[in-house]
Formats: C-alpha cells, sequence, structure tokens
C-alpha cells in the first residue's frame, strides 16, 4: 500500500513565503512565476548551486506532469532567471513544450512557435555544466526535435521512444525517466494502448510494467500516477491504475487537473460519486490557483495549451457523465448547461466544443424530460453534429408526447444528415461525427419502431447502433452519451427475451461497471427468468448504486 501524505495547502504557504517574499523583491517585472503553496513536494535534484532556481525547476516538473505547461514554462523560466547559465531549465521548457499523449490524441501540431527547440537548443549549448545523467536526458529530448538530422516525424518519435527505452532500462529506479518512457509511448499511440478485446498493444505493457516498479518501490510521483492511469483506464481491468488514482492528487493538490485525473479510473471501476466530488474540488482548487498566480505570465508559447484558466469544462463534463450514470437529473443538468453556457460561438468548432453544447439536451432526453426538451430553442445549431443530435433528441421527445409524424420527421433529417457528405466537416471528439449521427440514427429508428410494437425490428436497429458505439474511439467522457444496450436490453424484454436481455446487460456492466441503469434492466431480466437469488443480489446492488437518483426508473431508460 502507497504510503499518501495530503498536503494542507494553507499549511504549505507557510513553507515558501519566504522563497516566495525573496522572489518578489527580485522585482515583479521581471519574475516569471510565483511559487504556488500546494504544488506539491517532489524533487528532482539538479546541479544548480541557486536554491531558487532549484524550486522554480522542481514547481515546473511537477506542473508539467499536471499537464499545466504554461505555469510549468513560467516556472521554468524563473528558474533559468535565477541561474541562466544551468541546462536543466531549458531542457524542463523543451519538455514542456513539446508534444504529449494529449496533444498527439487532439491532433495538434508539435512546437508551433519553434520555442521548444529554441530551449533543446540552450540547453545543448550548456551541456558542459550538466551531470553525466543530465546530458543523457537533453541529448535523448533533443532527438524528438532534431528534424535536421531525423526529418520524418515518425521516425523521430521512434528514436527518442528508442532513447527513453534505454534510459528506463539502465536507470530503472529513476521515476522521472520511467514517466518520460511512458510518455514517449503513449504519445505515438495517441490513447490507442488496447484493442476492442482489452488485449493490449505494441509496447502497453512493458510501460505498464515500468510504471508499476516505480509505484511498487513507494515513490509518490505525479507523472508517474498520472501517465499509469491513462495508459490503464481503457482497460477491461481499470482497478490494475486504482492505486494510481487514489495517490495521485496528494502529489500536486492545487492542480485541477491533477484532481480531476482519477475520475478517469474511478468512472470506469463505478465509484461514481468519488468522480463527482473529485471534479467538483478540481475546480476549486483552480479557483484557488488563480488567486496565487495572480497577473503572472502564462506563456502559450508550446504545444498544449492546458491550465488553471481552461480546465473547468473538462471537470463539468465529468460530473454530468458521473451524475447521469448515477440517475441524478438535477446534478447532471447542472453541470451540462454550466458546461454548454462557457461555449461561445468562438469556440464552438474546439474539439469538444459541439459535445458540449449539446451535452443539456442529452440530459433532457436521457432523463425523460420531454417538455422541457421541447420548449428548448437551442443557442448554437447550424453544423451536421449540432443539428443531427438535436433531430434525435427531439424525435424522442415527439415520441413520448405520441406525435409519430413529426418524430418520423426528425428521423429522416437525422438520417440525411449522417450520410451527408460533409458529416465531418468539423471534428467534434475522438469519434467522427458521422459516426456518432448514425448511431443516433440507429437508436431513433429503433425507439420509433419499439413505439410502433415492431419489436424485431426495434432490436435489429439497436443492435446495429451498438455495432457502431462498440467502435467508437475511447476518451472520457465516452463521445455516445447513453449506452444504446439500455435500449437493446429493455427491447428484448418487451418481445419475451429475458435470457438475451440478461447477456445484453452483463455486457454493459463489464465495461460501464455499476451502472445503475444496467443493473434495473438485469434485475427485471433475472426476475424473468425466476432466477430469485440473482435477481435479489443485483436488486441490492442496483439500490445502492442509485442512492443518489433523483428519478424513478420503469427500464433501462426513460
Amino acid at each position: 500500500m502507497l504510503k499518501k501524505t495530503w498536503y494542507l495547502i494553507p499549511l504549505l504557504f507557510l513553507s515558501v513565503t519566504c522563497l516566495g517574499q525573496e522572489s518578489k523583491e527580485l522585482g515583479k517585472e521581471e519574475a516569471q512565476a510565483v511559487l504556488v503553496p500546494g504544488s506539491g513536494t517532489y524533487s528532482r535534484k539538479i546541479s544548480t548551486q541557486n536554491s531558487h532556481s532549484q524550486v522554480f525547476f522542481d514547481q515546473g516538473l511537477r506542473l508539467a506532469w499536471g499537464f499545466y505547461f504554461p505555469e510549468s514554462i513560467a516556472s521554468y523560466q524563473e528558474a533559468s532567471r535565477m541561474d541562466p547559465n544551468h541546462p536543466m531549465p531549458f531542457w524542463g521548457m523543451a519538455h514542456a513544450m513539446g508534444p504529449n499523449p494529449n496533444s498527439r490524441y487532439a491532433r495538434m501540431p508539435d512546437d508551433p512557435r519553434g520555442e521548444g527547440f529554441k530551449a533543446i537548443n540552450k540547453a545543448l549549448d550548456r551541456i558542459n555544466r550538466a551531470t553525466p545523467l543530465e546530458a543523457k536526458l537533453i541529448r535523448a529530448l533533443y532527438v524528438l526535435y532534431d528534424s535536421k538530422t531525423i526529418p520524418d516525424k515518425d521516425k523521430r518519435d521512434q528514436a527518442y521512444l528508442s532513447a527513453m527505452r534505454s534510459l528506463n532500462q539502465e536507470y530503472p529506479d529513476d521515476p522521472d525517466i520511467a514517466a518520460l518512457y511512458a510518455a514517449s509511448y503513449m504519445s505515438i499511440r495517441r490513447w490507442d494502448y488496447w484493442d476492442k478485446e482489452g488485449n493490449p498493444k505494441d509496447e502497453t505493457i512493458p510501460v505498464a510494467e515500468a510504471l508499476e516498479h516505480i509505484i511498487a518501490q513507494d515513490i509518490s510521483h505525479p507523472g508517474v500516477f498520472h501517465l499509469h492511469i491513462h495508459l490503464i483506464e481503457a482497460s477491461f481491468k481499470p482497478e490494475r491504475a486504482l492505486v494510481s488514482a487514489d495517490s495521485l492528487e496528494a502529489t500536486v493538490p492545487i492542480v485541477g487537473h491533477v484532481v480531476h485525473m482519477p475520475a478517469h479510473i474511478y468512472v470506469r471501476v463505478g465509484q461514481y460519486s468519488k468522480a463527482i466530488e473529485n471534479n467538483i474540488r478540481s475546480q476549486a482548487v483552480d479557483r484557488q490557483f488563480a488567486d496565487i498566480w495572480g497577473d503572472y505570465p502564462l506563456p502559450n508559447i508550446g504545444t498544449y495549451p492546458l491550465s488553471h484558466k481552461i480546465h473547468a469544462g473538462h471537470a463539468l463534463d465529468f460530473v454530468r457523465y458521473a451524475a447521469t450514470v448515477q440517475g441524478n437529473y438535477e446534478t447532471a443538468s447542472k453541470s451540462a448547461w454550466r458546461m454548454a453556457n462557457r461555449i461561445t460561438s468562438d469556440n464552438l468548432m474546439l474539439m469538444g466544443g459541439q459535445k458540449r453544447v449539446s451535452a443539456p439536451w442529452l440530459v433532457l432526453k436521457i432523463f425523460g424530460k420531454w417538455d422541457e426538451l421541447l420548449a428548448l430553442t437551442p443557442a448554437h445549431q447550424g453544423t451536421p453534429y449540432l443539428d443531427g443530435i438535436w433531430s434525435y433528441a427531439l424525435g424522442s421527445a415527439f415520441l413520448a408526447k405520441g406525435n409519430m409524424d413529426l418524430a418520423v420527421t426528425e428521423l429522416k433529417k437525422l438520417k440525411a444528415i449522417a450520410e451527408a457528405p460533409n458529416a465531418d466537416q468539423y471534428r467534434v471528439g475522438a469519434t467522427p461525427a458521422s459516426a456518432v449521427l448514425k448511431l443516433a440514427a440507429y437508436g431513433l429508428e429503433g425507439e420509433v419502431l419499439m413505439a410502433e410494437g415492431n419489436l424485431t425490428g426495434a432490436i435489429e436497429a439497436f443492435t446495429a447502433g451498438i455495432a457502431i458505439e462498440d467502435e467508437n474511439n475511447y476518451t472520457e467522457p465516452p463521445d455516445w452519451a447513453q449506452p444504446m444496450r439500455h435500449y437493446l436490453g429493455s427491447a428484448l424484454l418487451k418481445a419475451g427475451q429475458p435470457e438475451e436481455a440478461e447477456v445484453v446487460y452483463r455486457r454493459d456492466l463489464k465495461w460501464n461497471q455499476n451502472n445503475g441503469w444496467s443493473l434495473f434492466g438485469l434485475h427485471k431480466a433475472l426476475t424473468a427468468q425466476n432466477k430469485k437469488d440473482e435477481a435479489r443480489q443485483v436488486y441490492n446492488q442496483w439500490q445502492e448504486a442509485w442512492n443518489e437518483a433523483d428519478i424513478i426508473l420503469t427500464a433501462s431508460h426513460k
């Protein structure tokens, strides 16, 4: 069991006041960053003799492992200001400015301003002041930027992976090297570490073992825990990373993204209340961070711009998703609207923008709030995705109100949009918009057919939708807001096929653990088969899973 040290942010403030005040006395107009209480205690000793440079280097490193790269870059810049001839702050800048698994996943251009390349060259220029290990880290990272020697980016990626793999073999007990090795592999795979059957791809297992070797030594390292969560979350055994989920927050408790990250595992293992708590807390600590950071620079000069100023939307999305699974309409709706209201016309087309705009519509649909949905006037429309998802939600509302003709009209619109050549004109999420819209079309078609009494046709439509859903690219929260198996299981029960429904619900629960909607359906399927003992056990599980719900179920969907 890992030892966990829970850092109290107010107390930590006292421990850095002297250094922080001394930094300010050098002139705030010159200072690039402020020491942040609660930014953790992990330290990588570098060969500087300047204590201020060391503490800002450590802060930059911890913030980089927390994926707050602008704050990290600023901290490294301050470390360099304190000791301008030392190479490691420039190595840190190059690391923070370069690609990472999330930037590659989002298809962002590497080092768009060339600042990372400048930084690694400055590190090379000062390499005579580096220790042998520091020099190895600098030369390894330079490979990632060396487009002159290795023009092909994929080959540079492989060369950097090879360099970090070798360093990890040479220094297996070094947590930063283990994390750098993991990141070098994960940036190549871009969240694609497991196949659809849960089998590991390529180098996933050796990388996991490198991280777990560090974890087994009782070392609390933000990068190791963070990357371990991302590496394991899409597997069929997400509980493998529970130790990292339970330990990460204490390493950098003032960084909202770090506080949020355990939820990537909590939602996979069915601990939805913990996921909600972490994401509410992550927004609070980001506000604390903003108060501390004040008007110090946030240099957005690297590859990935995530910072305390823009993280809240992702946290709200997690609250919306986890509360939906719990059957908690009030929390899901509030979070969805808070998230959607952050989207303006300027950032609508950014990755996730359209999903967040449509989230309140889907929450209304999932919870059967038909009157509210029909009374809604969407603030944003005019893209294939938004128009299609609106037709999907509106069609369900018309069906629930008994207006079959209008529901069929929306279904026809949705099908046409899904099949149109411009369906993928704008990137929406990890999964192509056309795939999500086709899935929605099968879902609405199944609902229409079920309302008409054509259960065979409905089962076929829902099954076709599941075939698409199962091929969706992994992301959290998922690109599809409500598992289609909730509808297929219900249709099978209505068709007098409880055995088949049981299989469907159990398959959903294999991935969406402790999901109250499917537990309710599974209970009905077991009861219909007169499996009394199993039904009683599942009912008790459902009651526990549904203890935060504010709606009553009669089926596994509304």
